[in-house]
């Protein structure tokens, strides 16, 4: 998600408020945290008034909600559309790549950091983020392996369970490579060398 740069008010557009918004939240919330970030500090870096903010989003907590939903949204129907047609294990390349590109930028990080940092303090976010991750992300892509299933190109595998193991695969590994001080291993490689890595390994253990 790119830094807003606030602009003068009659060259910006109201239907764009709410992007900016929600690019202004998730760098307020990567500085200050979730508890420690107020709205407005979030209006002042989108250069809004609070009454602008409140009027899209009622609270931290529905910013932060729409942050996830976004980000499985990009990383899910953005990438791979439910109804895509074609082969399973191209359609899971596609996922694959795309849902890499999004989890190697700066906003993934953030939003990860604070997800592992404050949201215990939140059970009904807690909640929502266990329901969205679990009931779209990996859904979709237990959607695809089953077709792969079907098809014959995959053998029998519990599919969600496959969804859970790619999504950890494609996360640890991203959040490694933006590490490279402490994860020398990754070092040594590039974005499209861990890519093939990722792939040959969870191709293989689809393998008939």
């Amino acid at each position: 998600m790119t830094t807003i740069q606030a602009g003068p008010r009659w060259r910006r557009k109201p239907e764009d408020r709410p992007r900016e918004i929600l690019a202004a939240a998730l760098e307020v919330f990567g500085e200050q945290g979730l508890a420690g970030a107020r709205i407005d500090d979030i209006a002042a870096r989108a250069g809004l008034s609070k009454g602008t903010v409140y009027h899209y989003f009622p609270g931290k907590e529905a910013l932060f909600r729409e942050l996830v939903r976004q980000m499985v949204s990009d990383n899910t129907r953005g990438v791979v559309p439910v109804d895509a047609q074609g082969p399973a294990r191209e359609l899971l390349r596609a996922y694959i790549r795309g849902a890499w590109s999004r989890m190697r930028t700066p906003g993934f990080h953030a939003m990860y950091r604070l997800i592992l940092g404050e949201l215990l303090q939140y059970p009904d976010l807690t909640r929502f983020y266990a329901q969205e991750i679990a009931g779209s992300t990996m859904a979709h892509v237990a959607a695809l392996v089953e077709r792969g299933v079907s098809s014959g190109d995959f053998r029998p595998v519990d599919a969600l369970a496959a969804g859970r193991l790619l999504a950890a695969l494609l996360t640890q590994n991203a959040l490694w490579a933006g590490r490279p001080e402490l994860f020398p291993h990754t070092a040594v490689r590039g974005d499209d060398e861990i890519l093939a890595e990722i792939e040959e390994f969870f191709f293989r253990a689809l393998e008939p």
